[in-house]
């Protein structure tokens, strides 16, 4: 899964992605410091996963991942092009979610725009996103009219239109049915993307976000990357009275890449086999043929059957021999979904 980094110049993007990653991607106080997108991965803190290190004590110990893309800030006019715009704009088509970051501190870094207003931001990001979408949405309808009717045709059809009217509003998703959210998927609309807001506030006065009464409505997670930095080495139970004191979210960093996971809709399964036991972030409702993929097109090709142990069965029984023994190892086939905590392993042919 990939998560994209949007926002104006100046607000703080490149130093989040820095908390979240730790990449030391490059920070300075002018617009199109991020020229090119920069790319990390962040390792998902898993109580589950450590506790099967504490029973099965493998040589090696691999959490599920998310990958961040810090991306050029967007500017008035993107849509048509304006600073980095059409290269922008391809980078967030590719995001599986939009982490959209609004600024909420005055200090230190001048606004590209002058005061500072995140309701203003995010109107502006927003309008340039669903007039690029509108403008893909157009042209398609324009040339699909002119194709073949098909079934799969027609489904597009619907969908384009009634995303056409629902863009109308702004950056807003129509409703749509599941073969039609299918179809518009190869385009990577905007509109469609699960949306996370991060308020990058002072790290020394107090934020309250109801006094941009245009966010309240939003899923807004209000962080300060400048008092993560200077606090990065204090006790965690101290952070978090720091962070409530002005008015933050109190998990911080941590808590975005949570949010980010329940916002995608993922669940985590688990590999205990040989000398590692690894964890693996797929969307909720994948098939196990799908997840099989995830680990290695082999074992998606050439799949036979997986064993399925609960986590809850695995820590009762304290290793997978012992729960097979007990009868709560499942051998399930091509067809079953894979659940949140199951513990898989699958034979396949080579």
């Amino acid at each position: 899964m990939r998560i994209g980094l949007v926002g104006l110049p100046n607000v703080g993007k490149s130093s989040i992605f820095n908390l979240l990653t730790s990449a030391g991607a490059r920070v300075d106080s002018f617009p199109f410091t991020t020229v090119e997108k920069n790319t990390g991965v962040v390792l998902v803190p898993d109580a589950r996963l450590e506790r099967i290190r504490d029973l099965l004590k493998p040589e090696k110990l691999t959490p599920a991942h998310i990958e961040f893309v810090d991306i050029a800030g967007l500017v008035k006019g993107a849509s048509q092009g304006e600073g980095l715009g059409n290269k922008f704009l391809s980078h967030i088509r590719e995001a599986s979610l939009m982490l959209h970051v609004l600024r909420a501190f005055d200090a230190g870094v001048a606004h590209p725009l002058g005061a500072v207003d995140p309701a203003r931001d995010l109107e502006i990001v927003e309008s340039e996103l669903a007039i690029a979408d509108l403008d893909v949405c157009t042209r398609r309808l324009e040339t699909l009219v002119k194709e073949p009717k098909t079934p799969e045709h027609e489904t597009l059809l619907h969908a384009l239109r009634k995303l056409e009217k629902s863009l109308g509003a702004g950056l807003v998703a129509p409703e749509l049915l599941p073969e039609e959210r299918a179809s518009l998927r190869s385009f990577g609309f905007f509109a469609l993307k699960p949306l996370l807001y991060v308020l990058n506030c002072s790290e020394n006065d107090p934020t309250d976000v109801a006094q941009w009464p245009t966010l309240k409505d939003k899923d807004v997670f209000p962080v300060s990357a400048a008092l993560e930095a200077e606090a990065k080495d204090f006790p965690e139970d101290e952070k978090r009275e720091l962070r409530r004191s002005l008015g933050l979210a109190e998990a911080g960093p941590w808590g975005i890449v949570e949010r980010c996971l329940a916002r995608l809709g993922l669940i985590r399964f688990y590999t205990v086999k040989g000398a590692e036991s690894r964890a693996w972030a797929i969307e909720q409702g994948t098939n196990i043929i799908e997840a099989a993929g995830r680990i290695h097109t082999t074992m998606a090709e050439g799949f036979i059957k997986a064993d399925v142990l609960a986590y809850d069965d695995l820590v009762a029984a304290g290793d997978f021999p012992a729960a097979r023994e007990h009868g709560k190892v499942r051998v399930e086939g091509r067809n079953y979904v894979v659940k949140d905590g199951d513990v898989i392993l699958i034979k396949f042919r080579t």
